[in-house]
């Protein structure tokens, strides 16, 4: 089915496209969580007892001016983790909207199954006419060279797949602090850990917000119930600092009412954080529905 949702932000107009989903097994997800723990969430939200589906929810928001792309999904130029990704531009045409219509793109980091759909199966730039937003912080971790030599970890490939992602948008690439605004009604805050970089994107109009947030977090139930838990050992820069900011940054969107978007929860990953009272908090999907 063409999985693309229409929404509202005030006077913007927003538009989840689902790339696909990862099923990620148990092993080595959330290395710090108690298995009896785990087990009584599954038992109690009726969660897959052999995997964990995670969705890829990219965003197109139109601003009135200008047509933003939040993310692009694992694109179709490697299968490493199967062939259920890549849908992203299928699902927007299917949206009405042309890749050549995107003005810019918004990275909240450079991992694969964010960055690797910038370009199309023969290398070319998906998005023509699109300007590439990094975090200055994020562009030094993942176009490191030196990452290239490294063997016996993700840097390697992880690397060579982000330079080749990157590369036909050098002539218009715009590297930014976390903290600075991209635009008027866009903001940026920093949730690094998973990535020392990454950072989430705040869209504000007419008194409404709606926090893009990345790999922040990655499942609507166990991180939500302990935002302790690191995601994975490996594949986090810094564990420690991105559980961190996985609760600063619930706590900031229950303070200033703030909609949340999970990138890789249940498509299409939008809902209200709620402060549970004893440190835990819990998320509210907003479903999708064939009308604004």
């Amino acid at each position: 089915n063409a999985g693309w949702h229409r929404f509202r932000l005030g006077a913007f107009e927003g538009t989840v496209v689902w790339d696909g989903y990862i099923h990620h097994p148990y092993e080595t997800f959330f290395p710090n969580a108690p298995a009896e723990e785990m087990a009584r969430l599954k038992a109690a939200h009726g969660l897959p007892v052999d995997h964990i589906p995670m969705d890829l929810n990219p965003v197109a928001m139109n601003t009135g001016d200008r047509l933003w792309l939040i993310d692009t999904g694992m694109g179709p130029t490697v299968t490493w983790w199967g062939e259920t990704m890549g849908r992203l531009i299928p699902n927007l045409r299917a949206a009405g909207i042309e890749p050549e219509q995107v003005d810019g793109i918004l990275m909240t980091h450079l991992h694969p199954d964010h960055a690797f759909g910038l370009i199309d199966a023969e290398g070319r730039a998906a998005f023509p006419n699109a300007t590439l937003h990094v975090c200055d912080r994020d562009w030094a971790e993942w176009t490191d060279e030196a990452n290239l030599g490294r063997t016996g970890t993700h840097h390697g490939p992880w690397t060579e797949g982000a330079l080749r992602a990157v590369a036909p948008y050098r002539d218009r690439l715009a590297i930014f602090e976390a903290g600075e605004d991209i635009a008027p009604g866009i903001a940026t805050v920093s949730v690094a850990g998973h990535a020392a970089g990454m950072v989430a994107y705040v869209f504000e109009s007419e008194g409404q917000r709606l926090a893009f947030t990345g790999d922040v977090c990655h499942h609507q139930v166990y991180d939500l119930h302990h935002p302790e838990w690191f995601f994975h050992m490996d594949y986090d820069t810094s564990p420690e600092q991105g559980a961190r900011a996985k609760r600063a940054i619930f706590a900031k969107c229950v303070a200033e009412g703030i909609v949340f978007h999970g990138y890789h929860f249940p498509y299409p990953g939008m809902g209200e954080i709620r402060d549970h009272g004893d440190g835990t908090y819990r998320f509210l999907p907003v479903m999708a529905n064939p009308r604004l």
